[in-house]
């Protein structure tokens, strides 16, 4: 099925999580960017890209990189696992 793409520019392309605390922020690749590094929560240092490889974060809900698989956060939080759907293939970026 294919993802519907105007709704992910309305809500933004990609996203920053906290790994600490589960804060996530959506923002638009081009035209907003993550003014803040820190989660507004808990001051811990927001994720928005893979360590490994530099892929952007397209799901709040992610606990690994849809390019090459590494984690970007535990897979739990509060003691318990973050519910979440298949990771689906990554969507490239659209050109302006």
């Amino acid at each position: 099925m294919a993802r519907d793409s105007r709704k992910s520019r309305i809500l933004g392309d990609r996203c920053a999580i906290c790994p600490r605390c589960g804060f996530g922020r959506r923002y638009l690749v081009g035209v907003t960017d993550v003014d803040d590094p820190a989660c507004p929560d808990c001051g811990t240092h927001l994720v928005v890209d893979c360590r490994a490889c530099g892929e952007t974060i397209e799901s709040v809900m992610q606990v690994e990189c849809r390019a090459c698989g590494a984690p970007l956060r535990p897979a739990e939080l509060f003691g318990g696992p973050i519910r979440r759907k298949a990771e689906p293939p990554r969507t490239p970026l659209a050109e302006p």
